[in-house]
């Protein structure tokens, strides 16, 4: 399944790009309706200065507490052979 974005206009909807691989499949049509209590990206601030390291702090700490030692030294690099079964990627430094 495939989501495409799009824009209502006059009641027809318009894809915001080409899709031409989809090309005479049925689709099925969402309405999305804007949610007040989520900020649009235009309104998300990314300036550091704002972070709170703090909260960054206690995220370190949930990830260091979830850490399972697997023995695997490559395992986040090789992980789709690890998981998947493909052929390894090539060395990891």
């Amino acid at each position: 399944m495939a989501s495409i974005k799009g824009t209502v206009k006059n009641g027809l909807v318009y894809p915001n790009e080409a899709s031409a691989d989809q090309e005479g499949k049925s689709v099925i049509i969402t309405i999305i309706e804007p949610n007040p209590n989520i900020p649009s990206t235009d309104e998300l601030s990314w300036d550091e200065s704002s972070w709170n390291s703090e909260d960054w702090d206690q995220f370190d700490q949930l990830i260091e507490k979830c850490t399972i030692d697997t023995g695997i030294v490559d395992l986040a690099h090789q992980h789709d052979h690890y998981i998947h079964g493909t052929p390894k990627r090539e060395s990891y430094p």
